[in-house]
């Protein structure tokens, strides 16, 4: 099989165990679930942001009433990515009315919401999103340890790649106005990695504090 034909899978396929999540139904069946914001990250990293690289039609739904008074709703969607001729369907389903072993009704007012996130998860698995997963890798605890040390290390070099652009940036700055810009920019990325790249991330501040101390001081008069 051409390598290129797995290009999406390949990018796709493996999931960090932190944005993970087990699941119990009835029955005893048990498993593991991608958290779906997780999902929409890995879709936007890969094609795009959503509506531009990626995306879904409106969604089709379906009551069915259960002759125990339940009620289950079915999501049916058609999705895409890179253009929206490349299209492929996904189906989901969840309880709007449940009846709980007391025999009392339930109703679940997000039941709508849950189906369509289930089709638009589903249909995502055809161009590999999580297909570890799927593929019964999980079940491996040693597999499991191996896919979160990956990302652990990929997450390490991307920090040090964010706060060495944060110190780009810095030593770009020629005034106080662009200095306070790349605070602005990078911010969010020095206060995320504080706890994970402590080191990295005081000499990233002191490299702005001394930068800033230089430009204060050629704006003192003579």
């Amino acid at each position: 099989m051409s390598k290129s034909n797995t290009r999406f899978w390949d990018a796709l396929g493996k999931t960090d165990p932190k944005h993970t999540k087990g699941f119990k139904r009835a029955g005893g069946f048990s498993g593991t679930a991608l958290k779906p914001i997780w999902i929409v990250q890995r879709l936007t990293e890969t094609f795009g942001p959503v509506g531009e690289g990626w995306g879904m039609e409106e969604p089709q739904f379906t009551l069915v009433h259960a002759n125990d008074g339940e009620v289950l709703v079915y999501c049916h969607v058609r999705c895409w990515h890179t253009n929206p001729g490349q299209f492929f369907y996904g189906v989901g389903g969840d309880k709007v009315i449940t009846k709980r072993s007391s025999g009392q009704l339930f109703q679940d007012d997000e039941a709508f919401k849950k189906a369509f996130t289930d089709a638009v998860n589903n249909a995502f698995k055809f161009v590999g999103v999580g297909a570890d997963v799927h593929m019964g890798q999980f079940d491996d605890s040693k597999y499991v340890d191996q896919v979160a040390a990956e990302f652990q290390a990929t997450a390490k070099v991307e920090a040090v790649a964010e706060l060495d652009e944060f110190k780009a940036a810095i030593d770009a700055a020629t005034t106080l106005e662009q200095l306070d810009v790349a605070l602005a920019k990078y911010r969010p990325a020095v206060d995320r990695l504080a706890k994970t790249n402590a080191a990295q991330v005081a000499a990233a501040r002191q490299h702005y504090s001394a930068k800033k101390g230089e430009l204060t001081k050629a704006l003192e008069p003579a």
